[in-house]
């Protein structure tokens, strides 16, 4: 009986030692509950990312740059022209204009109120007394080409004609109305008239009259338009050839 008793005792010491093996695996192959909560000497996890690619560069512009805006004007006779360089006599002085293949060149005659027809862009250059709304008196009326099939924005009022009435011309562009409505310009006795008509380079000879606007620069006038006209007879005053604002893509 007593080696039957301690058999059963040595049964029981291996359970229990097989028992306490089984949870010293089980608390090393988890978690550890303190590593959680109070952070353990060991260290961290860190999960690889792979790197984000660089933000991708803004493309530079193509093509050249806009010029700048033409901001300046000068108008006299012509003296000499010297391969690109125009030598200008102004009324108080003297000018030198340069051009370029690019720069755009328009002839300016004389015109009357039957050369303005539907369909062509003009130039109003109102009276002083026109009122700042609703029909305008025209002071001058400039006939211009067009640009790129569209009417180029001078100073002032501008547009292209809807229609001819009598001595009132209908304009659709920038005026009183708004944006492509039609505005009644009045005509009188007094109004001028000219027209301009694409030219070329070739047409600045000594004794023209001529207007470049474009920018100074180091005292030379980079001429982005020219218009060129017949000066009047010596005596008789010389009104302005009154070239049209120029947009920045020319």
């Amino acid at each position: 009986m007593q080696a039957i008793r301690m058999k059963s005792g040595v049964t029981r010491l291996g359970l229990v030692a097989v028992v306490g093996l089984i949870a010293i695996g089980v608390a090393m192959c988890g978690p550890s509950h303190d590593a959680q909560n109070t952070g353990s000497s060991g260290p961290p996890t860190v999960s690889a990312v792979a790197p984000s690619p660089p933000a991708p560069s803004a493309a530079p512009p193509s093509g050249p740059p806009p010029p700048p805006p033409a901001k300046d004007y000068v108008e006299g006779m012509v003296q000499t022209v010297s391969g690109q360089t125009i030598a200008l006599r102004t009324r108080t002085g003297s000018a030198t204009v340069d051009f370029s293949p690019q720069t755009r060149v328009v002839d300016v005659s004389p015109a009357n109120l039957t050369d303005v027809t539907p369909g062509s862009c003009v130039n109003v250059k109102a009276t002083p007394q026109s009122a700042p709304t609703g029909a305008i008196t025209a002071q001058m009326v400039t006939i211009t080409p067009s640009m790129d099939g569209k009417c180029p924005p001078p100073t002032g009022f501008y547009g292209t004609v809807a229609s001819v009435a009598g001595n009132t011309i209908a304009v659709n562009g920038l005026g009183p109305s708004g944006p492509g409505a039609p505005t009644n310009v009045t005509v009188a006795n007094a109004t001028s008239y000219q027209k301009q008509t694409p030219s070329d380079t070739q047409a600045i000879v000594h004794g023209k009259c001529m207007g470049a606007q474009g920018t100074q620069d180091g005292g030379v006038l980079h001429a982005v338009m020219i218009s060129l006209e017949t000066c009047p007879p010596m005596g008789h005053p010389h009104h302005h050839l009154h070239l049209p604002h120029l947009p920045f893509h020319l």
